[in-house]
Parts: structure tokens; sequence; C-alpha cells
């Protein structure tokens, strides 16, 4: 269970520096994540971003403290990082409801508990994964930086926008993925839509976007429901099961959604999810 220590550890940590700054070399050192690549593992697990989370366990201390001790506003709004009683006090109002004078006099205010990874999922439930070595391939589409994972299924609707299904498959053999590459920043993802391509200059013409994605190791996860509900499904069973179990981790290289022909709302739709793998003990 070496995933789910990890993932709690680091919470731990984090719960630790609510009033101080995040060491993003500390994340790194106890998940065996980089910062944004955990925060992206943590929005997967928990539906809710990181910073998310981190902002209402703030406001929820804010409120404890608030209540708890004769502290002066000004001094717990700085404490939790807010530059002035006045943004504090609009930021605690819009999460609680109530003012902080409102919560000091007696009013009642919302408690976010701190997270904490259970592995709840034994027997019965199953997913058919396999290992494959995949050779560098280059997608060309619509690739859209720095932006929130719910956006994703719009880079698709602007890619269909602007070319067909037939002329992008005709770069290649028709396989259309959908990329995140470069995770560098903790609250948002790089995506690309697109299809695996053979025609390089032509595509460039086409003034589509190019990825090339070095050759890796994959976790390869055959998925079956509607999209996006069964690409959760898939990451989490991955993290929460897979990972602890076979001693594997996320290498950090891009990874993506490999989409088959087919209705993607139905209950029967498959497709596969191909996520970059190395032994948890041959990190670099």
């Amino acid at each position: 269970m070496n995933f789910m220590k990890a993932f709690n550890d680091t919470i731990d940590y984090l719960e630790s520096v609510l009033d101080n700054q995040i060491e993003e070399k500390k994340v790194l050192y106890i998940s065996g994540y980089s910062y944004p690549m955990f925060s992206r593992l943590f929005s997967i697990l928990t539906n809710t971003s990181l910073s998310e989370y981190l902002r209402g366990r703030r406001l929820s201390e804010a409120a404890v403290l608030l209540r708890e001790t004769d502290k002066k506003v000004i001094d717990i709004a700085s404490l939790y990082g807010y530059e002035s009683p006045n943004s504090f006090g609009t930021a605690f109002k819009n999460f609680h409801g109530v003012t902080p004078s409102e919560v000091r006099s007696g009013k009642p205010f919302k408690v976010i508990s701190r997270v904490q990874l259970v592995l709840t999922v034994q027997g019965g439930r199953n997913m058919n994964i396999t290992i494959q070595k995949k050779d560098a391939f280059v997608v060309a589409g619509l690739d859209e930086q720095s932006i929130d994972s719910s956006v994703c299924p719009q880079v698709w609707k602007k890619l269909y926008n602007t070319y067909s299904h037939d002329e992008l498959a005709k770069l290649g053999d028709g396989k259309s993925v959908g990329v995140c590459h470069d995770i560098d920043e903790p609250n948002t993802l790089n995506y690309l839509a697109g299809y695996v391509i053979k025609d390089s200059m032509t595509a460039k013409d086409m003034g589509l976007d190019i990825l090339e994605v070095q050759a890796a190791e994959y976790a390869i996860v055959e998925l079956m429901g509607k999209v996006p509900e069964c690409i959760h499904e898939g990451w989490k069973y991955v993290m929460e099961v897979f990972f602890p179990e076979q001693g594997y981790v996320h290498s950090g290289s891009p990874d993506f959604e490999y989409y088959y022909e087919g209705d993607m709302q139905s209950d029967n739709y498959k497709m596969e999810l191909w996520i970059p793998i190395v032994k948890k003990n041959e990190e670099l």
C-alpha cells in the first residue's frame, strides 16, 4: 500500500503547513511526484482540486480560531495567507455564508474535513490491465495549454469545428487520442485532442499542433462505459488498486486516452487509458 501511505503522508505534510508556504521539493520527496503531478492525481481521486481543498481547509481552520480564540481577524487573515482583512472577509463569507464577526458571535460555519485515502475496494471489482512498451509516436491536433481538466471535452469540440474526422484520420491510421502532457502547474494541465499521425508535413501545413511522444512503458486499462465517467473510474482503479498492488507509479511522461469509434454516451462504449509507468524503486 505504498501509494496510499505516500498520499496520506503528503496530506499530513500539507496540513502541517496550512499557515505557511508549501515546499514543493518536500511534496516530491514524500509522495514521489512533483507538486503539479500530485495535484493532478489528488483531483482525480477526490473530484476536487488540491488548491480548492487547501483553501477550504484554511478557511475551516480560520473559523475554528475565530470561535475558540481571541485572535484578531487581521492576524488570522495574515496567518492563512490573505493580504488584507477585506480579502479574507470576502473569501470567508463566500465559503461559510457568514462573516468572520458573525462566526465569532456564534453563527454556524462550514467544516471541511481533512482527506485520507483508504482502500475500500475489495474483491468483485476488477479491470483488465496489460503492460506494454510503445514506440515513439506523433500526435497532431489542437493543443490547449494551462486548462482545467473539466475543459478537455471543449478542446475536442473546437478541433472538430475546424477539421473533420475524415481529414484528421487520413494523416495516419485514424486513431484518435487525448494526450495530457508536460504537467508543470498544480492547478492546470496541457491537453492535446488529436490523432496519431504519420504525415507530419501535411499536419503542419493544415495548422495543427504537433506533439512528439517518446517511447515508454504503459499500463493499458480497458474501459467500458460513458465518457468521461469511465475515464475517472479507470484512473481511480489504477491509483487505488493497481499501483499499490504492483508497485508502479506514474512516470511523469504524457498519458493518453485512446478512443474507439462508437457512442461515447453508451454504457457499452469501449476505449483505453494509457498510463506511463515505472517501478517505484526505479524512479528518476
